[in-house]
């Protein structure tokens, strides 16, 4: 008798637990000896992506003591190593993220990235014989466009009447002149990330980000008047011209890191289909599991589990969203996409919260007994 080939790849769930937590969830409702599960829990490049390739790179975790980006303390991160102890990942969010620091701190227009640049010497130093730096990029609390982290580097800023200032998003509005920071060689990097937004406009990282990061309204304007100060003057002065590249993605920080190293931009569908091997493991399984916190529209755009609902559709696969939630902007079964919301199963979000566990195997419960119902 031929198995059911599984594929169990979820997201994480942001308020309740981590993707791999969630796929060992799942995972375990299908033991039978009819099913044959393979497990890969994915991220996108935000919370989370350091566990994820820990988990599928066999990666050794390494602690360092870096300061945090929002008062005097100090704070250990984590840091990955390959096995052959050519490559470091590193997260974002662990660094300078919004899981970091509590609501009544958030504030962009002062935090800045400058404890990340302090990372990068450190740990340029201590691995010589590394070649490349990986970053899951999102998650931020900052919208500095990536200066601070080129402060250790060099970087300064001026006023019109050659005073410095302090490298924070409220001033950028005053920037006249900027010394750039030193390259000394440092290591290319890899930014992994799900966003493409410009750093200007509408569309740009401060109105669609900064809310979210705690700006006001009154903030949004002056954040978004400083990005187009400091584009001008790279422009005007140093012939960089960034206005129209889609690099405001965690708060702009590509911008900070391509003045301090070459980098390759690769997009979340690229890094969980090719490096994950998602691709060739959903071309062979017979069904796929997926999900998240919260099933959305914006989950369909370059987001962990829109890239593999379409890898699905592309195969032929039908593909299970389990999710704690879901609006109506989602594919109906029509298209072999099933999506299961665990909030149905309980009266209120908060008991769904709380016990999602629970609704993992109500929902593992219908999908098993649709597969079984269609060999």
């Amino acid at each position: 008798m031929n198995k059911i080939k599984l594929l169990v790849a979820p997201n994480s769930f942001k308020e309740c637990a981590d993707a791999i937590e969630i796929a060992d969830s799942i995972k375990k409702h299908f033991t039978e000896p009819e099913f044959r599960v393979k497990s890969i829990p994915i991220s996108d490049g935000g919370d989370g992506f350091l566990k994820i390739c820990e988990n599928n790179f066999h990666l050794e975790i390494v602690l360092r003591e870096i300061r945090s980006f929002y008062d005097d303390t100090f704070s250990q991160v984590p840091v990955g190593v390959s096995i052959d102890r050519k490559q470091i990942y590193l997260e974002s969010a662990e660094i300078i993220g919004m899981k970091k620091i509590r609501r009544d701190k958030r504030n962009p227009s002062i935090l800045n990235s400058s404890n990340l640049g302090e990372l990068l010497i450190e740990l340029g130093s201590e691995f010589p014989d590394i070649s490349k730096i990986i970053l899951g990029l999102g998650g931020t609390a900052t919208n500095d466009l990536g200066l601070g982290l080129c402060v250790p580097f060099g970087l300064k800023l001026f006023n019109r009447d050659g005073e410095e200032l302090p490298v924070q998003p409220k001033y950028f509005v005053e920037v006249h002149s900027i010394v750039l920071p030193e390259r000394k060689n440092f290591l290319p990097f890899e930014i992994v990330t799900d966003v493409e937004v410009p750093l200007l406009g509408e569309t740009g990282t401060s109105k669609t980000f900064a809310k979210q990061k705690g700006a006001t309204e009154e903030e949004i304007e002056i954040l978004e008047k400083g990005v187009e100060n400091v584009v001008s003057v790279l422009k005007r002065d140093h012939g960089i011209d960034v206005s129209s590249k889609l690099i405001g993605a965690g708060g702009g920080l590509i911008l900070g890191l391509s003045l301090i190293a070459d980098l390759k931009i690769t997009f979340a569908e690229e890094f969980l289909l090719k490096k994950f091997q998602l691709e060739e493991e959903i071309s062979k399984a017979d069904f796929i599991i997926t999900g998240e916190g919260s099933f959305d529209a914006q989950s369909l755009m370059k987001k962990g589990t829109g890239i593999l609902i379409n890898s699905a559709i592309k195969h032929q696969k039908r593909i299970f969203i389990i999710c704690g939630k879901s609006d109506q902007a989602v594919p109906s079964t029509d298209n072999g996409v099933m999506t299961l919301s665990i909030e149905k199963y309980f009266s209120t979000e908060k008991d769904s919260l709380k016990n999602y566990k629970t609704g993992i195997e109500k929902a593992c419960t219908e999908i098993k007994s649709y597969i079984l119902s269609h060999p």
